[in-house]
């Protein structure tokens, strides 16, 4: 019984995988082309993959949440962005919703740096791994782009947070 030990625990690691992957409806890395189907917010869009409607979310960036100052702007910036061009999206990680996490460019240009350079989303900086990001960032910060213009905007993650403790 002790030889198929490491069998065993090497079967329910691929099972695992495989479970991930079939839950989410994705491989954990993947790429795909086409078009937009839909914008949710600064930071989420739609596109079929596979023939199913996919809901993305931009990687390392985190946009004014809807209610948020600034938050239908995000939303229309990505919405403008993303147009009626062809797209890539590449991903190597899905979220707890099931949701690739992806780079996206249209016609060469990187979406999710333009959000953050056109003042519309901050670098997030918990998963950020691009550098030039935070450059954006900073001349967006000192040009007063977007949500810069504000004297005191505050970040997605510390508004969401602040609506959890007022509901509970």
């Amino acid at each position: 019984m002790a030889k198929n030990e490491p069998l065993q625990e090497v079967a329910c690691a691929l099972y695992f995988l495989v479970a991930m992957a079939a839950f989410s409806g994705h491989s954990l890395a993947g790429e795909a082309f086409g078009f937009a189907s839909g914008v949710s917010d600064g930071d989420t869009f739609y596109m079929v993959i596979d023939g199913k409607s996919t809901r993305l979310r931009l990687a390392e960036v985190d946009a004014p949440e809807k209610k948020q100052p600034f938050g239908r702007r995000a939303e229309q910036s990505l919405r403008a962005l993303l147009g009626e061009r062809p797209i890539t999206v590449t991903w190597d990680k899905v979220d707890r919703y099931g949701r690739p996490i992806v780079q996206v460019y249209a016609e060469g240009v990187n979406v999710n740096a333009e959000q953050v350079g056109r003042g519309f989303a901050w670098v997030y900086r918990q998963y950020a791994r691009t550098s030039r990001l935070y450059i954006l960032e900073n001349e967006a910060r000192l040009e007063r782009r977007g949500l810069w213009s504000d004297p005191s905007p505050i970040e997605p993650w510390v508004w969401r947070k602040a609506g959890r403790k007022k509901e509970g």
